[in-house]
């Protein structure tokens, strides 16, 4: 039996990936699966990307034994039903505040009786295989992945209630967000930041519903496990850029001129 990402984050390990905002290469996903990633988001919320620009990306993506999240622009059920159709495997949705939100958007997520998702078939989603209807409604609304976002104080709030909706897999918090709508922009160790986290992972508790969180740093990611998030990225592909770059540039410069490596500052952010 194959096992789904949904199956993973049953046995409570790390589930480590990364955001995609820059490079929406074809192999992107393959070469994240060769780092040990567990999954890949394309971001299509702050990137201006079309769905058509990352098709390609999802494609080799799901060959390569990782799974792919595509992070829609905004509360459309179209949105929702595209992404899927091309292939992604979860929807991440930006800015959930209440559980009759999450609730509409499960139901996109999922083919009747659950939902009401429209049926297209030999399609990329099912890896143009076709086949019986029934089976293949059935089969996709058992693993597909639904991460609301936490952003807001009214979302921390409602966590509980919005994990509670069956379909809803991660509550996933967004920190820049987060923070800046509890008035400390980026202030990852503020203590109404790290309370908020605190009630989201309860809600996570009471409710059997798994937990993520973008980290913008590796501290943060530490902290974040230790408080029982088990869905984490390290930062984005800008971010791994970045530090790749400036490591290889500094230890050139610091071989060739017989100076010590300087110390680079950590990334903040994507």
């Amino acid at each position: 039996m194959t096992t789904t990402f949904r199956d993973a984050l049953r046995t409570g390990a790390p589930q480590v990936g990364l955001f995609t905002l820059e490079f929406a290469t074809p192999g992107i996903g393959a070469i994240c699966a060769r780092a040990g990633h567990d999954w890949i988001l394309l971001d299509l919320e702050h990137t201006g990307w079309s769905l058509d620009e990352v098709r390609a990306s999802i494609a080799v993506a799901r060959r390569s034994g990782i799974t792919t999240f595509v992070r829609v622009a905004g509360h459309r059920k179209d949105l929702v039903s595209t992404a899927l159709d091309a292939g992604a495997e979860g929807i991440m949705m930006p800015w959930v505040e209440t559980a009759e939100q999450a609730a509409q958007m499960v139901s996109w997520m999922k083919y009747p009786p659950v939902g009401t998702r429209g049926s297209a078939f030999g399609l990329a989603h099912d890896l143009y295989a076709g086949g019986d209807p029934a089976v293949s409604q059935a089969t996709a609304n058992r693993s597909t992945v639904f991460l609301p976002q936490i952003e807001t104080p009214g979302a921390v709030r409602n966590a509980r209630e919005i994990g509670a909706i069956e379909g809803v897999d991660v509550l996933f918090v967004g920190p820049l967000d987060l923070t800046t709508n509890l008035g400390v922009p980026g202030q990852w160790d503020a203590p109404v930041f790290l309370d908020a986290l605190d009630e989201v992972a309860a809600a996570g508790r009471e409710t059997g519903t798994a937990l993520g969180l973008f980290c913008p740093t590796l501290d943060v990611a530490r902290l974040a496990w230790d408080k029982g998030y088990t869905v984490l990225s390290d930062g984005a592909d800008l971010s791994v850029f970045a530090r790749g770059a400036v490591q290889g540039v500094n230890e050139i410069r610091a071989h060739a001129t017989g100076t010590p490596v300087p110390q680079a500052a950590p990334r903040q952010g994507y």
